[in-house]
This record gives structure tokens, sequence and C-alpha cells, in this order.
């Protein structure tokens, strides 16, 4: 039984939606909640609208602040699914990463990442940037990362998760992070 408590974030790291990245979150939840571990999640696809205004580098909205003090500054673990966009991770988590108050939303926290693409390297290269992004605000991010390759070929007609040697490597993941 750990001693602390360990709050743990979920984040669909696309704002797309009906996503395969979502699809994947939801693997995640029901791992957890196998595991009776308590998480949250963080679909960004509900980001308040007038997060893409450029006054939010000014006077943070009212809904965003909201978002932060109840999501991202008690989180202190992270798994960000993210998809490929052309190479690299969607422009929206970028926007909000930039938009968030650094400090207490990322500092000294920990993190996990799973790439997710149709293609066969599972957004290595978009979890390599996000890793040097992570990184520069000073996440230690777990050296375990999850590449799911040919997304749509690993959920079944009924959407229904069909991968067992994914699903152990979820589970070794979300193990090793919350030892972290």
């Amino acid at each position: 039984m750990l001693d602390r408590i360990i709050m743990i974030t979920l984040v669909s790291g696309t704002n797309r939606p009906n996503s395969w990245t979502r699809k994947v979150v939801e693997v995640y939840k029901n791992q957890l909640d196998e595991k009776g571990i308590d998480y949250q999640i963080l679909d960004l696809m509900h980001l308040p609208k007038n997060l893409f205004d450029i006054e939010m580098y000014g006077n943070k909205d009212i809904e965003f602040a909201e978002l932060e003090a109840k999501i991202l500054f008690p989180t202190t673990k992270y798994v960000f699914v993210i998809p490929e966009y052309n190479g690299s991770f969607p422009g929206v988590l970028k926007l909000l990463i930039d938009g968030s108050d650094i400090k207490n939303s990322f500092h000294h926290k920990k993190a996990a990442l799973v790439g997710v693409s149709d293609g066969r390297a599972g957004n290595l290269r978009g979890m390599d940037d996000l890793t040097n992004v992570l990184n520069h605000m000073r996440i230690n991010v777990l050296h375990c990362k999850i590449p799911v390759s040919s997304v749509s070929k690993q959920f079944d007609k009924n959407g229904d998760f069909i991968s067992p040697e994914t699903l152990k490597l979820i589970n070794h993941q979300i193990d090793l992070l919350v030892a972290m």
C-alpha cells in the first residue's frame, strides 16, 4: 500500500473526435480500474474553446484556470497517449502545455508515453519530441515507452482491445509508473 496519494492523469493527446487515441486511453482506464489505482482523464477534445485565443498568455480564462487547479496542479504522474500528427505529436497538446502554469502543472512530476499510429512506427518520433519538451519542463519521463502501431488492428469490430502482447506492456508500464 502506498503512503501517499498518486494522482495519475491520462491525457488523450488530441482534440479529434472518436479517435483511436481515446480508445487507447480507455484501455489504460480499464487496466487502472482492475489494479484499483485512482486516475482522472484529460481529453483534449474538451479543452476550453478560448484556449486558442491569444489572450491565453495574459489573463487566463476562468475555465482554463479551473482545469489547471482541478487537473494539472494536483497531478503527480501523467500518461500521455499521443497520436502521430505529421511525424510528431498534435499541436493542441503543445498549446495546452504552452498555456499552462508550467511550474505548478509540470515541474518535478513523472510521465509515461504511449504513441499511437495506424502506421508501423507507433509514433516513435512524436514520443521523442514530447520527451524533449517534457524533460525541458523538468518532468521525469519513464524509459518504457509504448508504440501502438497499426492501432486500428489492435481492436476488434466491437471495439474491444485484442492485443495480449500490447496489454502486457501496458500493465508493465503502469506498474513502473506507479513505482516511480
